[in-house]
């Protein structure tokens, strides 16, 4: 059609349409969907942004873990006291599907590593990547999700809220967060074109997310992608993104453009009808999925959206005294006791007016729900939302032929630009005092973890995190780790092995059960096993390093010890079961003493000997006398004599221990002087290295004569030199079975807990030996091992208290089998030519066949059959 003027238009009523040359080109246009987005542009000395009508700020929160009646508290307070009437805030939760960048940054030191690491690292990357639609478990909904929280506040333009008036907001609004341990930075225009890129066109990997916008151009114009079909329908609205977009990797120097799916989303827009009788600010942890319940955890994405409308204080007062009073006229009349609800609506009104009195507010609250699903598995993912929340006595209901507000209120900024008063109309919003509304903020979200990312685990609700013993700063690094037999604790400690190497950490293990002798050869690191036919030297004094104690700066200090491990070591050869008397560790301590001073590098463990005979007391012959096993001509005596022929340069060392189970006398020898060696690479190695000591079965191995002393020592020396030491059990009632174990863990910072017998931790709680309360407890009892899927995993530690999922791609699974067949098929293939990696490959995937660059992941069936 072409556009005419008003008089042209008056003239043909008149006198019949006339005839006129076609003057102007046809108006060719489109409904555009960021046409309804406020953002225009962005102030930066304030750091706010201007919109259509509004202005104001946006912040990305990290999501609280877990809160209590103070964080409520300070929540309800900066709604009631920092928000002036004029202000409207929005808070936005969301699952986000786009965990790609999380997953990249575990698996970018190993591909640096190559070989075997990097390999390990990318088919675990490929493994979770795909989780992110396709769930992990046959049992239940298990995916991946990355938790975002985005909190904006705004107002009217035309309003008495200025700039200046927003930036006191957000400083008060720092504080409070501060205050409940919350970090918060503001998001710049590019984050915000990102975040709503997220939703709208979500995917796994954001490789082409923007990383600029331009200030010359409107703001919402650079929110959705020009490819992006919206279709809206009654009951949900259809987003169509592009397919074949970068993947962020590079071929010959060129980007890589590859097949993104799922390309097709539904989603849905719910609001509430009703609202729990009781809620507080801690159960918001349910309806983000159970943590106990496997069956109560969402299978989509879910967007959850809090808004708060302030009203004028005076004339809700005074709204709140008639209330009151009419309740109470109501609840006193006759017909009241055919009304019950009457008193209660009373009770409700008047405790309302006690709140307003002690300073809360009633404000105009929106609370509304979203799902995002790929095309084809709305109603089943609908379904599981709505019982989710019925579970914990939420009722939602379709926002039917209000799918678009449902979307605009999702994004920031948008209820002071107008949205509000659209909610209004349509009934949407209830009356809430800031109590109720802080308890209902959507601020819950999972672990996130630290930001070393040595071991890769996967909270419940699918939050992908870092777990490593080195992000504890206040105090040390050991941890103590137990599971029952069939809990997947091997694996697990496999797993940080290979993780922790893999990102540069030096790794040494002290095994009795060759659980670690094919990882160990796989990755290249040295096996090496004690028999009594092997000839090893592990003669200590020989362990020590003659440059270091020549040092200027910290000699002393090494020389001492060295000399308590010595002693240790001696201690350990003259009383293999009981402990040294106070008269005996003196009389050793002499000795070594006299020997060091006399002979330093060069002294044997014979002179030690030749050294408590001389002396005085019958107990120091004794004592010479009980080392007799370990001296020249005695049974063990060769494996102390000479120059020490342990190597300790593998990056990941394993030393065997089992074939010396039936000698424990000079196991718990053997551990001791390697132990002691450990701490002397430790000492050599620059200390912004890790270092990591793992002894596992430690109740066996650490048991009898002075273990308990020797741990204590060299728990303490690992803190110093940036080291750790990680001790297992079956049980945690193992580690009080000898005094060494119980060192170990009296020394250990962190606990790891995989699933326990039922009556080990009904002994737990009895003997309080694990602390814990009733949440603790709980969550104990809820650990398992399903299947080859996954291994529950408790992490207890500073400030720390978390599950997580160690989940195992096939690959890896492969890589840590302890099965001799699985072995003798990789190192066939290895003979047969192929490289070790993927000699794995092969018989991890027998019909596995690599995918080409730019190829997707993965192709689930069903998701395949809704994009076409």
């Amino acid at each position: 059609m072409t556009s005419r003027g008003f008089w042209d238009r008056f003239l043909d009523m008149l006198f019949g349409e006339s005839a006129h040359p076609e003057a102007t080109r046809p108006v060719l246009g489109a409904p555009m969907l960021s046409n309804w987005l406020p953002y225009r542009s962005f102030d930066k000395k304030h750091g706010m942004f201007i919109n259509t009508d509004s202005i104001g700020f946006i912040l990305e929160l990290a999501p609280m873990m877990g809160a209590d009646e103070r964080s409520g508290e300070l929540l309800t307070q900066f709604l009631s006291d920092a928000v002036p009437p004029g202000c409207e805030i929005q808070l936005i939760h969301w699952q986000s599907p786009s965990v790609g960048e999380r997953i990249a940054d575990w698996v970018m030191p190993r591909v640096v590593a190559k070989g075997v690491y990097g390999r390990a690292a990318m088919h675990r990357a490929r493994w979770l990547r795909r989780a992110a639609w396709m769930s992990i478990s046959r049992d239940a909904p298990f995916y991946l999700r990355n938790t975002r929280v985005i909190l904006s506040i705004g107002a009217r333009l035309s309003g008495p809220i200025g700039a200046d008036t927003l930036v006191s907001v957000r400083e008060s609004l720092r504080g409070t967060l501060q205050a409940l341990s919350i970090p918060a930075r503001d998001m710049t225009p590019v984050e915000l074109i990102a975040f709503l890129d997220d939703f709208l066109c979500p995917a796994v990997d954001n490789a082409d997310k923007p990383e600029h916008y331009s200030e010359l151009d409107p703001i919402n114009v650079q929110c959705v992608r020009r490819d992006l079909e919206t279709q809206v329908t009654p009951d949900r609205i259809v987003l169509h993104t592009e397919r074949f977009r970068p993947t962020g990797e590079r071929q010959d120097g060129a980007p890589v453009i590859g097949e993104v799916v799922p390309d097709k989303f539904d989603w849905r827009f719910f609001s509430v009808r009703n609202l729990p009788k009781q809620w507080a600010p801690w159960d918001v942890q349910k309806i983000i999925g159970d943590v106990i319940n496997d069956k109560l955890r969402f299978g989509c994405n879910v967007m959850t959206v809090l808004g708060l409308v302030y009203q004028d204080e005076d004339a809700v007062a005074s709204r709140a005294g008639l209330k009151v009073m009419r309740t109470t006229s109501l609840a006193d009349s006759r017909s009241a006791r055919f009304l019950p609800q009457l008193s209660e609506q009373r009770d409700e009104w008047q405790y309302v007016q006690g709140q307003i009195r002690q300073g809360r507010k009633l404000a105009q609250v929106y609370y509304g729900v979203g799902a995002l699903s790929p095309l084809g598995k709305g109603d089943i993912n609908e379904r599981m939302v709505k019982s989710v929340y019925k579970a914990c006595g939420w009722d939602l209901i379709d926002e039917r032929y209000l799918q678009v507000m449902g979307l605009l209120a999702a994004m920031p900024l948008s209820l002071p630009n107008g949205l509000s008063a659209d909610l209004k109309r349509m009934k949407r919003f209830k009356t809430m005092l800031t109590t109720t509304a802080a308890s209902i903020a959507p601020l819950q979200g999972e672990h996130t973890g630290g930001h070393i990312p040595h071991v890769l685990l996967i909270g419940r609700r699918g939050q992908p995190f870092f777990w490593s013993p080195f992000q504890n700063a206040a105090g040390n690094h050991n941890v103590a780790v137990f599971g029952k037999s069939g809990s997947g604790k091997s694996v697990f400690l496999q797993d940080v092995c290979a993780a922790m190497s893999g990102a540069g950490t030096k790794v040494i293990v002290i095994d009795d059960g060759r659980s670690f002798e094919h990882m160990a050869k796989a990755f290249g690191g040295a096996f090496v096993e004690f028999k009594l036919s092997s000839g090893f030297s592990l003669n200590p004094f020989d362990m020590i390093d003659g440059e270091a104690l020549s040092s200027d700066e910290d000699g002393e200090d090494y020389e001492v010890e060295c000399l308590a491990m010595l002693k240790s070591i001696v201690g350990q050869m003259a009383r293999q079961q009981d402990r040294l008397s106070d008269t005996e560790r003196g009389l050793i301590d002499s000795a070594v003493s006299k020997v060091w001073r006399e002979k330093q590098r060069s002294g044997t463990i014979d002179d030690v000997a030749a050294a408590l005979r001389a002396l005085p007391s019958p107990y120091a012959g004794d004592l010479a006398d009980a080392m007799s096993p370990f001296l020249t001509g005695g049974t063990y005596g060769r494996f102390f004599e000479g120059a020490c022929s342990i190597d300790l340069s593998a990056g990941l060392t394993v030393f065997e221990l089992s074939d010396l189970s039936s000698k424990p006398e000079l196991r718990s020898v053997a551990l001791t002087a390697l132990m002691f060696l450990t701490l002397r690479v430790m000492r050599d190695l620059d200390r912004s290295v890790p270092k990591l000591t793992m002894i596992d079965e430690a109740w066996q191995l650490l048991g009898g004569g002075q273990m308990g002393q020797a741990i204590e020592t060299y728990a303490r020396t690992c803190r110093k030199y940036g080291g750790s030491l990680i001790t297992a059990t079956q049980s945690l009632n193992d580690f009080y079975k000898s005094e060494g174990s119980l060192a170990a863990l009296e020394n250990s910072d962190w606990s790891i807990v995989l699933q326990q017998k039922e009556e080990t931790i009904n002994d737990l709680a009895k003997h309080q030996r694990f602390e814990m309360d009733h949440y603790t407890e709980s969550l104990l009892r809820s650990l398992k091992r399903n299947g080859t899927e996954y291994s529950d995993v408790l992490i207890k530690g500073p400030e720390t208290l978390a599950v997580g999922r160690l989940v195992l791609d096939p690959y890896s699974a492969t890589l840590y089998s302890s099965s001799p067949r699985v072995f003798s098929e990789i190192e066939e293939k290895v003979r047969a030519g192929l490289p070790l990696p993927d000699a794995i490959e092969r018989v991890a995937f027998p019909d596995f066949v690599p995918p080409e660059p730019g190829a997707p992941d993965f192709m689930d069936g069903e998701l395949a059959e809704a994009a076409e």
